[in-house]
């Protein structure tokens, strides 16, 4: 009989205890715990400089939306608020709008209560930072429900918050969008438990999930995750024991959202009822910002467009609407997850992740004409890509699930390093390919002519000028190639990282710190910071304290700033502008009024503006501000008229305004 070699079976046994330590964690509160810390850590990482920079610095960029729109709405809105008022109206742009009912006002969402505690850019900040680690949190909460490693857990949730889709919303400053996106997974989740157990406690917290999108001001993003969510509770419907019972549960869900905010809910339906997004909107304009198929590319090489950090970025629509990256590592665990995932953890993610990116496809497939057609609600809304959050919520439970296998299996087969090595030698030679193919003295060649088609679909942003300049198409070559090369480099190391995963547990560790890394380093450039200052109109300012009265001014390059100094315009930059006001203003600027839009492009000062009681116009030309004076002073605010001839329709009214 051969005796076993003692020293052999002590080395396995230390082994196999060193990789069944990770397993044995399992559902331990105390590591859940450590693990939802490391993701408060790595939000106050990211956010730290920007929580302690001065009080008039704002994270995001100048000229975006968080200058034209969201200051001077939280400021005015929760100004007023302060001192006892709740904000109906707003007076101070487009002669009159309503206020509290835009939803993007947001005076009811109870997290923006920091607003009455903080300074202006201080409660920005620790907004845009609190609703970040809320969407990894609750990320987090719903992989742990699947059962996940909290390992997995962890990678879900940082996935999550650092991810394009999210992330990237920062850039701009889309705070409405920030604070709607967080409730997206806890939505989810909030299904899963009652298709599972069809008890109260869930339904409340579905109701509380549902309820905060509402409130947090972006009806957008409420309209594409309730349709994801009856999509998702179909599916899930299919088998469950008990139909009827679980259907009326999450019924119940969204309609105690609605009736816990009707006030915010009625109010608003009943203003949308008068303003462009009644009735249908155009489908030209319903079809804009869907997401472009080329665009895919993004999933592995985030900057093959460019970057918008350095206003590179030549593909159609904005890099912020029309990215997918969630990381490499995450990918492929994402892929991973898919093929060996448990069904029961899987439920219905890669479906979902297939139909949602068909929907955020829009106008690129027939299926967007039919749901604008059929469908009430997808006449309403422009931008199909935010469908692509929803999906990448999908996407990034799949990488949850990848880890969680490999945790278990602990063995990647030799075909998944072979698999990943050929990606990667297939991403280095697009590399390479790109950079032999840069122009050198034309701009001519397959890449140039790639940049040109681009173009030519009229969605881009960037100056025809670009795409024929020759060191700018030499730039855009060399970004995308490194883009390539850097996502081959990291294929690598992930196949590596599964090479030493076949020997010990432990490498999950390194996965997981490598997956975060990769999506920090892709996130801090993306918050860069600007003076509030910049948001003032100092020759707005100029001609107010210049040329007190009772008058309204048009400022045509910073929307909004008369919120701010108490000023009134006749124009502003508002989704929700009312109907009849934006048609009449397109009609003196020479353009059927209706096609009108909450974009209006003004080359003229018509008569009819004394009737708006406009004195002073501020126009940018040749890089310099001037100060227009109309010809007739303004029209008094009560006019006592006693000839009047009484028109009906809108055509006759502006038939005779014209004449």
């Amino acid at each position: 009989m051969v005796q076993p070699n003692w020293k052999v079976v002590m080395i396995k046994r230390l082994t196999n205890q060193s990789n069944e330590g990770i397993e044995s964690q399992g559902n331990d509160t105390r590591t859940h715990l450590l693990a939802v810390l490391a993701l408060l850590a790595l939000v106050v990482i990211v956010f730290v400089y920007v929580l302690l920079e001065g009080k008039s610095q704002i994270t995001s960029t100048v000229r975006t939306d968080i200058v034209d729109t969201y200051v001077h709405w939280r400021q005015f809105g929760f100004e007023q608020l302060r001192q006892g008022n709740l904000a109906m109206w707003n007076p101070h742009v487009f002669c009159g709008i309503p206020f509290f009912g835009s939803f993007q006002s947001a005076l009811l969402y109870p997290p923006n209560l920091i607003y009455l505690l903080l300074p202006l850019a201080a409660a920005i900040h620790v907004g845009i930072a609190l609703h970040i680690f809320l969407a990894g949190l609750f990320m987090y909460l719903w992989a742990r429900h699947r059962r996940l490693h909290p390992l997995a857990c962890f990678l879900a949730g940082a996935t999550l918050m650092f991810c394009a889709p999210h992330f990237m919303r920062i850039y701009p400053g889309h705070l409405s969008n920030l604070c709607a996106m967080p409730w997206v997974p806890l939505v989810f989740l909030s299904i899963d438990g009652i298709c599972r157990k069809r008890t109260i406690g869930w339904v409340l917290l579905g109701t509380a999930a549902v309820a905060m999108m509402i409130l947090a001001g972006h009806p957008q993003y409420v309209f594409y995750t309730a349709v994801a969510s009856v999509i998702y509770c179909a599916l899930s419907l299919v088998k469950n024991e008990q139909r009827l019972r679980t259907a009326g549960l999450l019924a119940c869900m969204g309609i105690g959202a609605v009736l816990i905010t009707s006030v915010q809910l009625l109010t608003g339906l009943q203003e949308s009822a008068f303003t462009l997004r009644s009735g249908s909107v155009l489908y030209d304009f319903v079809a804009r910002f869907s997401f472009p198929p080329e665009n895919l590319m993004t999933l592995i090489a985030p900057n093959f467009f460019g970057s918008i950090t350095d206003n590179s970025y030549w593909g159609r629509w904005y890099l912020w609407e029309m990215s997918l990256f969630f990381g490499i590592t995450a990918l492929v665990l994402a892929v991973y997850g898919a093929v060996h995932g448990v069904k029961r953890q899987r439920r219905f993610c890669l479906t979902m992740v297939v139909i949602l990116f068909v929907l955020a496809l829009g106008s690129h497939t027939p299926l967007l004409k039919l749901l604008y057609e059929i469908v009430p609600g997808f006449n309403k809304f422009r931008g199909t890509s935010k469908f692509a959050y929803q999906m990448i919520v999908f996407a990034i439970m799949l990488a949850g699930i990848g880890l969680h296998r490999l945790i278990e299996r602990g063995r990647p087969s030799r075909r998944w390093i072979i698999g990943l090595s050929v990606c990667a030698v297939i991403a280095a030679s697009g590399g390479i390919i790109i950079r032999i193919s840069m122009p050198t003295a034309n701009i001519t060649g397959w890449w140039s002519d790639l940049m040109k088609s681009v173009y030519s679909t009229g969605q881009p942003y960037l100056p025809v000028k670009n795409y024929y300049d020759l060191t700018f198409v030499r730039s855009a070559a060399a970004q995308a190639s490194k883009a390539l090369w850097i996502s081959a480099g990291l294929l690598v190391l992930v196949a590596t990282l599964f090479v030493l995963l076949r020997r010990s547990k432990r490498i999950v560790y390194v996965i997981v710190a490598l997956a975060a890394a990769e999506l920090v380093v892709f996130a801090l450039p993306l918050w860069p910071t600007f003076d509030l200052e910049l948001t003032r109109s100092t020759k707005l300012k100029e001609v107010i304290d210049s040329h007190p009265g009772d008058y309204r001014v048009m400022n045509t390059f910073n929307f909004n700033s008369a919120i701010t100094f108490g000023a009134f315009d006749i124009w502003g930059h508002d989704p929700g502008v009312l109907r009849r006001y934006a048609q009449l203003i397109t009609f003196t600027q020479g353009y059927d009024p209706n096609e009108a839009t909450q974009y209006v492009k003004f080359s003229r000062l018509h008569e009819f503006f004394a009737m708006l009681r406009l004195q002073y116009a501020l126009v940018r030309k040749e890089g310099q501000v001037e100060i227009l004076d109309m010809d007739e002073p303004p029209l008094p605010r009560l006019v006592l008229v006693d000839r009047f001839e009484l028109l009906r329709e809108r055509d006759e009214i502006f038939r005779v305004m014209a004449s």
